[in-house]
Order: structure tokens, then C-alpha cells, then sequence
């Protein structure tokens, strides 16, 4: 009798620690498949209309390599290499946040020449207009003002001032997210004086996260010079790009390789970096 109540005890246990590996199993796989709702930049260059989180401030480092790049306003080509591109996004609030963007050193070996220059940088606002709801996309506005902190005499940089102003909006798709940009660049003509060359910037970028570690990114992204003839340095561009990033001990890192779409633009190319996460404030 005893070893009966015994058994029955035994099989009640059973069942319930299947019951509760079932509902943890159900958790894990619940948590692998959600995505994260933080802006996701690195490797693209269409900027994710989602803001980092309030009181973040994220660093970004990597450094990239162009295949062929040209540069017409010297007539320059070669391998174009990019040492720590690195960004700095400080959180402005639950609305806003503040990016510094730009290159360390860039490369360029033509022959068997090499070249070096510091890069342009960048200072960006992103402001959140319109949040993102169950039937709307969210939509921010990103004015950016590019310093011209190279050398034009080294024949890499352009050494101009430029403004964008772009309009960028994205929608959750299920688990994946597909967000755009759109928007106008003033471009100082580097050839003329007291002239400026008028842009039309686009892209067209989504994130599919395979996990909560991993996930594949791809991108459209450039800009069109409407003139038929239009100063060097200034001519359309436009670049794919198909990446991932793993996140790994509280470290995003990327991975991507770039196409060039126009005849200016690099033949192919490799990006790869890596972003990080401090929290400020709360």
C-alpha cells in the first residue's frame, strides 16, 4: 500500500517537472524570438528612426574597406580603408538624442602609393515626432550638419561644409522592422565659388532578427544629384549593403559587405564594428 502512495507520488513529481521544463522551454523559446525595439544602426547607413533609450549614451567603432573607391574631384582611385568610424549618440530625453559621427583616418592605396586624411565628421539631432502605434509608423525628423575637417590637398576629402535635412520612418512588421529615410542635401560646390549643389537623399533599409542574438540587416541608400553635369565630388551615389550583428556580452557587433550602384561607387566592400551600450541616467 505504502509503495503504492510512493509510486503515485512519483508520477505526480514527473509530471510536474515536465510541466515545468515544457513552460521554460516555452519562455526561452518566447524570449530567442523577441526582437529588440532599440534603434539598430550599425552597419547601415539609413538611419533607424527609433531613438536609444532615455539617459543612453552608445558608442559605435569599426572600420571599413572600399573596393576600387573613386574620388573625381582629384581623379584619385584605389582601395579606400576606414579606421575607426566611430559615432556617439547621447540620449536628449524620452524625444530626442544628439549623434556625433566620423572617421579617425582614411586610406586610399593607389599603386603603390598610399594616402591618408583625417574624415569628415558629422553632427546630427534626432528628433521622435510621431511614436509608432499599432496602425502607424513612427516618424523623426534628423537635420545633420557635415564639418569639413579634411584636407582636400591629400585628394581623399572634400574639405566642404554640407547640410541634410531628412524625414525617417519605420514599421514594425511582425518580429522584423522596415523603416526610410527621405529627405534634402546642400552641398557646397567644391569647384565653384560661392555655389552649392542640391541632393535628394533616400533609403530604404529593414532588420529581421533571426533571435534575440542575431540578426540580418540590408539597405539601399545614397543620394541623386538632379543636374546632368554636376560639380566633382557631388555626383549621385547610391550603395547596397547586407550585414548581421550578434550581441554577446553586452557588445553589438556587425558585419557587412557593400556594393556600389552607381559607376562612381566602390566595386564591393566589407564593413565591421561593433556598438555599446552605457546607461547615464534612468
Amino acid at each position: 500500500m505504502s509503495w503504492g502512495i510512493s509510486h503515485k507520488k512519483a508520477q505526480k513529481a514527473q509530471k510536474a517537472q515536465k510541466g515545468i521544463y515544457r513552460v521554460f522551454c516555452v519562455f526561452c523559446a518566447f524570449l530567442w524570438l523577441i526582437p529588440s525595439a532599440l534603434a539598430q544602426q550599425r552597419p547601415l547607413l539609413t538611419e533607424d528612426p527609433r531613438l536609444i533609450p532615455n539617459g543612453a549614451f552608445v558608442v559605435e567603432s569599426g572600420f571599413s574597406y572600399a573596393h576600387k573607391a573613386q574620388f573625381p574631384l582629384s581623379g584619385l582611385k584605389g582601395d579606400e580603408y576606414s579606421l575607426f568610424l566611430n559615432g556617439f549618440n547621447f540620449s536628449l530625453g524620452p524625444r530626442a538624442e544628439f549623434q556625433i559621427n566620423g572617421a579617425i583616418q582614411n586610406f586610399v592605396k593607389s599603386g603603390d602609393y598610399w594616402r591618408n586624411d583625417w574624415g569628415d565628421w558629422s553632427l546630427s539631432t534626432k528628433i521622435r515626432i510621431v511614436p509608432e502605434t499599432h496602425l502607424l509608423p513612427i516618424i523623426s525628423f534628423r537635420p545633420t550638419m557635415v564639418l569639413p575637417n579634411s584636407n582636400d590637398s591629400r585628394g581623399i576629402g572634400l574639405n566642404s561644409t554640407q547640410l541634410f535635412g531628412n524625414i525617417l520612418a519605420g514599421k514594425s512588421v511582425g518580429h522584423d522592422f522596415f523603416f526610410g529615410n527621405a529627405g534634402l542635401g546642400i552641398l557646397t560646390d567644391p569647384v565653384h565659388v560661392r555655389a552649392q549643389q542640391d541632393v535628394v537623399t533616400y533609403g530604404l533599409a529593414g532588420v529581421l532578427p533571426i533571435s534575440t542574438r542575431f540578426s540580418l540587416l540590408t539597405e539601399v541608400n545614397g543620394w541623386k544629384n538632379p543636374r546632368h553635369n554636376p560639380s566633382p565630388g557631388t555626383e549621385s551615389r547610391s550603395q547596397a549593403r547586407l550585414g548581421m550583428q550578434i550581441r554577446t556580452g553586452g557588445v553589438r557587433w556587425d558585419l557587412a559587405a557593400t556594393e556600389g550602384l552607381t559607376h562612381l561607387d566602390p566595386r564591393g566592400g566589407l564593413v565591421f564594428g561593433l556598438t555599446k551600450e552605457f546607461q547615464l541616467w534612468k
